[in-house]
């Protein structure tokens, strides 16, 4: 660790930590996002294949997508037939809209993963 000399050096690293803990401590709706909405943008999730699971997923995606937003939704049942892939794939408005569908998709028991 290199040691501070002087009180130029130890203002200025005291800033930068400040700064660092001022980035990391800003709330999640104003970090910066890759995407650019609106956006295509894949959801892909796993469970056991039981109607519940389709149910619930069916109601966190319709919660938080309008209809319109809905592009597609593909289903795949694993080899033995245990469990079943979803992957919706929406027109994402905002980075908080896809926040608070992976929040629901994790709380749900019937969901074992989402991606």
């Amino acid at each position: 660790m290199k040691k501070i000399n002087d009180s130029t050096d130890k203002k200025s690293a005291q800033a930068d930590n400040q700064a660092a803990t001022h980035n990391h401590a800003r709330p999640l709706n104003e970090q910066m996002t890759l995407l650019d909405f609106p956006e295509q943008f894949p959801i892909k999730i796993f469970g056991a294949d039981k109607p519940d699971f389709i149910t619930a997923v069916e109601s966190i995606i319709a919660t938080h997508v309008a209809e319109s937003d809905l592009l597609s939704w593909k289903k795949n049942t694993s080899r033995q037939g245990n469990y079943l892939a979803v992957t919706v794939t929406i027109m994402a408005q905002s980075q908080q809209q896809l926040d608070n569908i992976y929040l629901d998709l994790t709380a749900c028991k019937a969901v074992k993963m989402a991606l």
